[in-house]
């Protein structure tokens, strides 16, 4: 979503476009590419939640995870009542059965980052941030989020490492998952 006012840019209003750029067709591409990011980044999310809640059940279903019954049971009455903030309590408590105190570390960080950045993508509305050339006209578009206390440049580079990120915590909460079902202790 746009925030209504997202050109009104300080001072003076609106700035002057540099010739040659096309503010709507920015715009429109901008909006359609954060659109996609987010659902990349919302999608990342949900798998890594899938895995947590795996690691939850076989945790503590073990061998009765295989009853239909049992773990219908579960679903319903556990795990329907935690949100992501509380799995991510939860898993950090099974963690440290399976993982190295260093590992349990880095995942508590990477999840809480997650978190941070799944809300406001889910939440927040992105605006854009004009750059301007030497002449004081715009020339490009940068959508910006705000990220806890931070303002953010959804730029390439960003989404880029944000990606690698989500990659690697839906390996490792995979391994978490397939680790506390086969009840490998780290």
């Amino acid at each position: 979503m746009i925030e209504d006012g997202a050109t009104n840019w300080g001072e003076g209003g609106s700035k002057p476009v540099a010739d040659g750029f096309d503010m709507e067709a920015r715009q429109k591409s901008i909006y359609e590419w954060v659109r996609q990011v987010r659902g990349g980044v919302l999608g990342g999310v949900c798998t890594v939640e899938r895995h947590m809640s795996a690691a939850i059940i076989y945790f503590m279903l073990g061998d009765r995870v295989k009853r239909h019954d049992v773990q219908a049971a579960f679903d319903k009455g556990l795990l329907a009542t935690l949100n992501y903030d509380r799995r991510i309590k939860v898993v950090l408590l099974i963690a440290p059965h399976f993982m190295t105190a260093e590992e349990v570390k880095a995942l508590k960080g990477d999840l809480n980052e997650l978190r941070t950045i799944r809300n406001s993508m889910a939440h927040n509305p992105f605006w854009f941030h004009p750059e301007l050339n030497d002449k004081g006209e715009v020339f490009n578009l940068v959508p910006m989020i705000q990220r806890g206390n931070a303002q953010v440049a959804l730029t390439s580079e960003f989404i880029a490492k944000l990606n690698e990120r989500i990659a690697t915590l839906i390996d490792r909460s995979s391994k978490l998952a397939q680790a506390v079902g086969k009840r490998e202790v780290g």
